[in-house]
């Protein structure tokens, strides 16, 4: 096949322009899906050859990739000179706002991501004055093609590798599942799901070279408990980042990195006013709200120790015990009658 050639082939891809290099990059890794497309339809031995293949091409893709912004590849991984630096998604507001403001007091460098520049040069000159941190603003929408690729390419070039990566970005969804548009559905898979495996798979290997780093992924206690009717996919995603950072934590044990899911319940911020339900998540009792300040010291003390999936808040560690140990018939009648009276449209 034409994938084995390029695989064991001696060829140099100097000579070409940075956009021929992309179109390389690009057309193995449409090579690397369609192939995983087609090994469902073949029979096992046929179908083992062929994720050879894929396999084949995806790593070969990401040995090429390059960054679509500075057109030079990106640059070798365990470099001693680079500088650690802490990468946050979502950052111009909320919860990644206020774990910016916590990283940026014992960071080297502190990488804001979020779509909105105006909110990231605000936070970032607001960083600017009261810590040590250089401070970078990157405003990329993750949910663009390549976009994880010009991000990690950009810090490359300014000799940077990740020793803490806080996934954070995400958003929610107001409605029944068929209520939201694919487009809707499919923009929030790209964002919670696949831009944060893509990232911590492209910047973990480089933290087991150096047997040090951080990945947090903020998930919620939506991922703990039964679905909640209005909020199908959100829960969904959110306990696969509790999943993914379970397997994470096993696979990397004793290497030195540490890995950990938060999982906090409501907590102050823009969030239901965005989604459309402030008016009526306010009849929520304040007990079972957090500020983010409170939230930031839960994570602050949380990432000292060991444990991998941390509810902060009392209130919610028991609202998780409960769905737990309930018979799941039980728990799924309470979370029903809550979600209709707090976040169902009236």
């Amino acid at each position: 096949m034409g994938v084995t050639t390029a695989r064991d082939a001696s060829w140099s891809l100097d000579a070409l322009s940075p956009g021929d290099r992309r179109r390389v990059v690009d057309a193995l890794r449409y090579v690397g899906r369609d192939l995983h497309h087609r090994s469902f339809s073949v029979s096992s031995d046929r179908r083992e050859l062929l994720w050879q293949e894929m396999d084949a091409c995806l790593q070969l893709a990401e040995r090429l990739s390059v960054t679509v912004d500075s057109g030079a590849a990106v640059a070798p991984l365990s470099d001693s000179t680079f500088r650690p630096c802490t990468v946050i998604t979502g950052a111009s507001s909320g919860i990644g706002a206020a774990l910016a403001r916590s990283f940026a007091q014992h960071s080297e460098v502190l990488v804001l991501v979020a779509r909105r520049q105006d909110r990231l040069d605000e936070l970032a000159a607001e960083l600017a004055q009261s810590a040590a941190a250089r401070v970078v603003a990157v405003a990329l929408d993750l949910n663009q093609p390549q976009a994880v690729d010009q991000l990690l390419g950009r810090l490359a070039a300014n000799g940077l590798w990740v020793e803490t990566l806080v996934n954070n970005a995400g958003f929610g969804l107001r409605g029944s599942f068929e209520a939201s548009s694919w487009m809707q559905l499919e923009s929030m898979l790209r964002l919670m799901v696949e831009v944060p495996t893509e990232l911590t798979r492209l910047v973990l290997p480089e933290m087991q070279r150096r047997q040090q780093g951080t990945i947090l992924n903020i998930a919620s206690l939506a991922g703990l408990i039964p679905g909640l009717p209005g909020s199908t996919l959100y829960s969904a995603v959110k306990a696969y980042l509790i999943r993914l950072s379970q397997s994470l934590a096993a696979e990397n044990s004793g290497s030195g990195i540490r890995v950990m899911a938060l999982c906090p319940g409501y907590v102050h911020t823009e969030f239901h006013a965005v989604l459309g339900v402030e008016q009526r998540m306010q009849r929520l009792p304040g007990v079972f709200w957090m500020s983010v300040d409170q939230l930031v010291r839960w994570t602050e003390r949380a990432l000292q120790g060991r444990q991998v999936v941390v509810v902060p808040g009392r209130l919610n560690r028991l609202i998780a015990a409960l769905a737990h140990y309930l018979p799941l018939p039980w728990a799924n009648t309470l979370s029903a009658a809550f979600s209709r009276r707090f976040r169902s449209r009236p």
